[in-house]
């Protein structure tokens, strides 16, 4: 780019050159003068145009640098997350099973059904022996015997029952 700008500096100052006139010393080596503080800041541009190049050409690398840089910290992080969310995952489903198994209803004594007819119940929470009972129009030692329950005031949420017809 800056060769291109050297080269119309230098035919401009060639084609000026060339349309001499007479002229006085005085003028010629005023235009003498003139001409070779034009090409020292010419030389002086095309320095400065060559390490403004260099600078460009430097920051470009860095950046490329940076990028590649920063494209590496992307996926260690992303690798990282990956890997906490699958600890996470199994920590919590570890302490979930552990509550579910702390949570879960002591299984339901088999009632001694024989051939008996009845239901099948789950009690619901806020349910008692005796509200359960007048649901299905049957005595709590009705209820008691075929579950054979011991303590009538320890129903579990969940516990399956069977009532009797």
């Amino acid at each position: 780019m800056h060769k291109t700008f050297v080269a119309a500096l230098t035919a401009t100052t060639l084609l000026s050159a060339g349309c001499q006139t007479y002229q006085s010393p005085t003028i010629r080596t005023r235009q003498t003068e003139d001409r070779l503080i034009e090409q020292e800041t010419q030389r002086r541009m095309a320095g400065r145009l060559e390490s403004l190049e260099m600078e460009i050409a430097r920051i470009s690398r860095d950046l490329d640098t940076l990028r590649r840089n920063l494209e590496t910290r992307c996926v260690t992080i992303e690798r990282k997350s990956e890997a906490d969310k699958r600890e996470l995952v199994t920590q919590l489903s570890s302490r979930l099973e552990k509550l579910l198994k702390q949570a879960a209803p002591p299984p339901a004594a088999a009632p001694s059904r024989g051939n008996a007819y009845g239901y099948e119940h789950i009690v619901r929470q806020g349910e008692t022996l005796s509200t359960i009972a007048k649901a299905y129009n049957v005595t709590t030692k009705a209820i008691i015997a075929a579950n054979k329950i011991k303590d009538a005031n320890r129903l579990s949420i969940g516990q399956k029952l069977f009532i009797p017809e």
